[in-house]
């Protein structure tokens, strides 16, 4: 493989391999991701893979360059849409991903024609990076749940917001449902939970019930509790809706106090709402 044709073939063999992993994941990424890619960055891999068959290995430097461009781009959208969607461990799966993706793109240029002509110590060096990263990726997305909670926003359905008395103070419904009669579901929640307190005898409330394919997810403020329905009991979702919690009782503490029934109150909370979930 030292002489030609056979060494231009081989290291051909190598774009080829290294552009279809990337490939791999530009489709992976633009399946999770929200933005209309129409699947552009695949397309580019996939053209690009076969180019290293027709055109002069003299280009070969500026293609691995290109492609590591396309790669930056596509774990900058991925980085941007789940920091903005993720909590908790699925942000740190998250973070370490990019990590270890970011690793791999420096070996991935090293390891092309850019790092051999700045020498061999680094075209070396560059094959730990790529290893690296590639077993850093490997294991997270082996090892980690919590990736597959990145579709969170599809299981939800709808968030209640229930004073302790069982007087609905919000409600929002992510699927439209115009058979739910929300009053009556709220003080059938609230009932339920009064009802499990006194059989436990525990002050913290539910966390967590499932019925049927529904789960209902539990987080208690001072004086209400919010429920979300879902069709799965994420940890994400435990954790916005806990967040949401939080973020309820700083901007409506006072209204709730002095609550009489009335939802025109709370009619702000739509935007917090949208900005959690």
């Amino acid at each position: 493989m030292t002489s030609e044709p056979m060494n231009t073939r081989f290291v051909a063999s190598g774009y080829i391999a290294l552009i279809f992993a990337l490939t791999a994941f530009f489709a992976a990424l633009e399946i999770i991701l929200p933005y209309r890619t129409r699947h552009i960055l695949t397309s580019i891999g996939i053209v690009s893979m076969f180019l290293p068959l027709f055109i002069p290995r003299l280009f070969f430097e500026a293609l691995a360059l290109f492609d590591a461009i396309i790669a930056l781009i596509g774990i900058t959208l991925f980085l941007r849409y789940t920091w903005g969607s993720t909590t908790g461990d699925v942000r740190k799966s998250v973070q370490w991903v990019v990590v270890g993706f970011v690793i791999g793109w420096i070996g991935f240029l090293g390891r092309s024609e850019i790092g051999y002509l700045l020498g061999e110590i680094i075209y070396a060096f560059s094959l730990s990076l790529l290893t690296v990263g590639i077993l850093i990726f490997g294991y997270v997305l082996a090892t980690s749940p919590a990736l597959d909670e990145l579709d969170w926003n599809k299981q939800i359905l709808e968030l209640y917001v229930i004073q302790m008395g069982g007087l609905l103070v919000c409600h929002h419904q992510f699927v439209e449902n115009p058979d739910v009669d929300q009053t009556l579901t709220a003080a059938g929640i609230a009932g339920v939970q009064s009802l499990f307190q006194e059989i436990t005898r525990s002050d913290t409330g539910l966390n967590i019930v499932s019925i049927g394919e529904y789960d209902i997810l539990f987080a208690h403020g001072a004086a209400f509790t919010c429920v979300l329905i879902a069709k799965k009991p994420y940890k994400v979702l435990l954790d916005k809706v806990q967040e949401f919690t939080t973020k309820f009782e700083y901007e409506f503490g006072t209204v709730l106090q002095q609550f009489e029934g009335s939802l025109r109150e709370f009619h702000s909370a739509v935007e917090l709402i949208e900005s959690v979930f």
